[in-house]
């Protein structure tokens, strides 16, 4: 059964209204903590949340049946926690049990003895959609706007960047390795459970590829004269020794499915995923040693449409910035857009192949029809440029801050002279201080979630936590304003 907030206060629930917190302390937890204080003290808002959360985590089913589980309202604090001080979920679960303040404000008795299993949180948090992430920050940016100064939304200033996927660098070798690896050991275990021999030594099998592996990278950073011809014979041995893997794997999965169409068992669903589990690294370990063949051996240029950056996460891109300290990227780009106040209005993971000048003018016409077409002026770098765009830009803001690539005109001179042009330009650096707390401070520098379901959701966590912990700077501003007016007053 699950509840959208413990409206039943018990012995040792402290009121929301009552908690307090130290504010003069700097730890990340206090901003965002007093802005989920703020929040349920929004009873419009909490309702809209709520309802949000509870279409991913019940969906169709009964809320009323079933065990008790965690609150719509627990959820929201431990998601917005999760990111907004960039923890993984081992100190979101310590914090979950141990941080009094929190579990006073996940409503929860000091006399309660309840306990959060980390698997518990970290099935609940990751049922919340990208979609209602993004919701749940559009109305914290919503309620926000009441107590920012009227204006807030008038300049926004945008940019993208890199959010890299949690891989290895890839390199051929590299990449046939994590797939043979995977491919004995997922056929080791569906051996051992059909009980099939010939995989008993399958540890000593993975031992001798990595050694091949571990030569080719000692050759690769030497600087022999005959280091090329020697690279090549030792390729030609790995992708000798993982034929024979696949081979043998094949055997064992043509066997595993002919015991199952001897017995028919009830229970053979679990093993057909495993089996299709062991096809994809078949195929992929296989494409691996083709495009290995093609490049090493016979000199061949691969296309970037066929190369391979990872088994583990298929849709990761290449991203070559230029940038140091970090030139080449794995990953996708992200474009945010703040306003004047420092909220993140808008956040969108681009696609693959997608790039800045592809996506402004689609967005800013989202983002003018969501704010009543309020926003007067936007500022974004060269990347953005071209000149559709401007032209575009200019039809949906009053003043379109964007600098062109390359020679400037006379009337391209003019405009970026004039002087709201220029205090605009003056005002746009400030995204990069934006970029870099989500990166420092929201764990948006590596997706650590998996799959691309989960690099959307962990995106949008990281920009729930920043609205969360600029509107709670807001609040603790405004506290301590209050405070020494009282203490003068005094």
């Amino acid at each position: 059964m699950r509840k959208m907030i413990e409206s039943q206060r018990t012995l040792g629930t402290v009121p929301m209204s009552s908690i307090s917190f130290d504010i003069h302390c700097r730890h990340e937890i206090v901003p965002i903590l007093m802005a989920l204080q703020h929040l349920y003290s929004r009873p419009g808002a909490m309702s809209e949340i709520c309802a949000l959360i509870r279409n991913d985590i019940v969906g169709d089913r009964n809320e009323e049946l079933g065990c008790s589980g965690m609150s719509y309202w627990e959820i929201l604090v431990l998601a917005s926690a999760r990111l907004g001080c960039n923890l993984d979920y081992d100190a979101l679960h310590d914090l979950a049990n141990n941080h009094t303040t929190l579990r006073d404000i996940m409503r929860i008795s000091r006399y309660d003895d309840e306990r959060f299993p980390r698997a518990t949180i970290h099935d609940n948090i990751s049922k919340l959609s990208r979609e209602t992430l993004t919701e749940i920050s559009d109305i914290v940016v919503y309620e926000a706007h009441r107590l920012c100064p009227p204006g807030a939304i008038e300049k926004v200033r945008g940019d993208s960047f890199v959010v890299q996927k949690n891989i290895h660098y890839p390199t051929d070798a590299n990449l046939i390795y994590d797939g043979i690896r995977k491919t004995i050991h997922l056929t080791a275990r569906l051996a051992e459970a059909y009980s099939i021999v010939g995989w008993r030594q399958h540890a000593h099998l993975l031992s001798k590829i990595k050694s091949v592996i571990r030569n080719i990278q000692k050759v690769a950073r030497s600087k022999r004269k005959n280091k090329e011809e020697e690279i090549k014979e030792l390729y030609k041995k790995l992708i000798n020794r993982v034929h024979g893997i696949i081979g043998r794997s094949l055997d064992t999965i043509f066997t595993v499915a002919t015991i199952q169409n001897e017995s028919n068992p009830l229970s053979s669903l679990e093993m057909d995923s495993g089996i299709s589990e062991v096809f994809y690294f078949l195929a992929a370990t296989q494409n691996m040693c083709d495009l290995a063949e093609r490049r090493v051996l016979e000199d061949e240029k691969i296309p970037h449409s066929e190369k391979v950056f990872s088994f583990f996460e298929p849709f990761t891109e290449l991203i070559n910035r230029g940038k140091i300290p970090y030139p080449i990227e794995f990953g996708h780009r992200v474009l945010v857009i703040q306003d004047s106040a420092g909220f993140i209005v808008h956040s969108e993971v681009m696609g693959i192949g997608v790039t800045d000048e592809k996506v402004l003018v689609d967005t800013m016409k989202k983002l003018q029809a969501r704010f009543n077409d309020k926003i007067r002026a936007a500022s974004f770098d060269k990347g953005f440029w071209t000149p559709n765009n401007l032209q575009e830009l200019s039809g949906i803001v009053e003043l379109p801050c964007l600098p062109k690539k390359g020679k400037r005109s006379k009337a391209d001179q003019e405009r970026e002279g004039s002087k709201e042009f220029g205090k605009i330009r003056k005002w746009h650096p400030g995204i990069e201080s934006a970029i870099h707390a989500l990166g420092s401070g929201n764990g948006l520098i590596v997706c650590r979630d998996k799959g691309d379901v989960g690099y959307q959701r962990y995106v949008a966590l990281a920009v729930l936590g920043r609205n969360l912990q600029t509107l709670g700077t807001i609040l603790l501003a405004r506290e301590r304003k209050r405070q020494r007016k009282q203490a003068r007053a005094a």
